[in-house]
């Protein structure tokens, strides 16, 4: 098994798909890759790019915020990736191909880090790691066992941000789905 270096490496000089003639920076991860929950979003927006760490904009203060409201240390408790490593121009969604190019490196880091629990957040990594058609607003907050992960729908922060303020039905089913995630964590294994 190669190493998240190593993989993260290869992500920097990737030429898999055209994303990387716009990109700025590559975005591999960021947090603990010893953490119990790892958190994979869609793709890097242009904050992410300019900076090259994932969920570094507005939707991810808001999720840090409410991560810690949980009770999460960010730094700390979770690992924080996205199913493609480069920025879509606009931030559109990922194409089909596009995705096929870079979700191997989703596989290996989820595989080294070996969570037990992964939140996919929005349809994109949600479609990406379960095998569905569901929309998000059907499954998330269920745990979904696919090869040896467990993973757990829920909202994306974006989502979050233009639907309402933080008393909001989707803010809050988005705090009961990390309360899930947490409690699925404390079990034994």
């Amino acid at each position: 098994m190669r190493s998240l270096t190593v993989i993260q490496n290869e992500v920097q000089s990737c030429t898999k798909c055209n994303l990387h003639t716009t990109r700025t920076n590559t975005v591999f991860a960021r947090g603990n890759p010893q953490a119990t929950i790892c958190i994979v979003g869609e793709a890097p927006g242009e904050d992410e790019d300019l900076q090259g760490f994932p969920f570094v904009g507005r939707s991810g203060k808001l999720l840090d915020r409410l991560l810690q409201e949980a009770g999460l240390n960010v730094e700390q408790d979770i690992y924080v990736c996205n199913v493609i490593k480069c920025r879509p121009p606009g931030n559109r969604r990922p194409s089909i191909d596009e995705v096929n190019a870079c979700i191997g490196y989703l596989y290996e880091q989820t595989d080294i880090i070996n969570p037990k629990v992964i939140v996919a957040l929005g349809n994109t990594a949600v479609s990406n790691l379960i095998p569905t058609d569901l929309g998000i607003t059907k499954i998330r907050g269920k745990f979904f066992k696919i090869g040896k992960q467990l993973i757990m729908p829920t909202y994306h922060p974006s989502y979050l941000l233009r639907n309402g303020s933080d008393d909001s039905e989707p803010r809050k089913q988005f705090r009961e789905d990390i309360a899930a995630a947490l409690d699925k964590i404390k079990e034994p294994t």
